[in-house]
């Protein structure tokens, strides 16, 4: 039952993290990927602890975050789960952290929030293009740039890259 709580044992005693300060972890967590280059979809628990120690955070707490927040694909390696985290907040003020790392879509009322890398994209432009519409079928340019501003085609712009591999829709208002 504890855990379902999301209790941490701590010197023998059950506690429950309050959730700012799990914020604060997961928002340092989230600074550190983007000064250490690491993806998060595959994060290294040991120099993700070892970081978050290094903030200030006590070691318990900092793993007991990440395996709040993230899921183990393999010992020692864990991406993180932002739905859980995510629910009930603005997700705007963090898109600029999680660009190329997530895809933040509105459906109605609700936001999702899932894992998608651009580090996980093939380079082939055809393929690429492909992956990402098949993912998402209609994209606003705030949420696509990320996924193509490291393709390099001699000659064409990001634009012209759009205007070569895909097709434009209006909404009629």
């Amino acid at each position: 039952m504890l855990q379902a709580l999301l209790a941490v044992g701590i010197y023998g005693y059950w506690r429950i993290v309050d959730e700012k300060y799990k914020d604060r972890i997961l928002r340092m967590l989230l600074h550190n990927s983007v000064l250490n280059d690491w993806s998060l979809s595959c994060l290294n628990e040991d120099d993700v602890v070892n970081a978050l120690e290094s903030d200030g955070f006590p070691h318990k707490l900092a793993n007991h975050c990440l395996h709040v927040y993230g899921s183990k694909m393999v010992e020692g390696v864990s991406t993180v789960v932002y739905g859980s985290w995510m629910r009930g907040r603005d997700a705007s003020k963090f898109r600029y952290m999680l660009e190329g790392e997530v895809l933040i879509q509105k459906l109605g009322a609700e936001t999702w929030i899932q894992a998608f890398s651009v580090s996980s994209l093939p380079y082939n432009l055809a393929k690429r293009f492909s992956v990402l519409f098949k993912e998402c079928p209609k994209w606003e340019w705030k949420d696509l740039q990320p996924y193509i501003r490291d393709l390099r085609v001699p000659g064409l712009s990001a634009e012209g890259l759009l205007l070569k591999y895909t097709r434009r829709t209006q909404t009629n208002c």
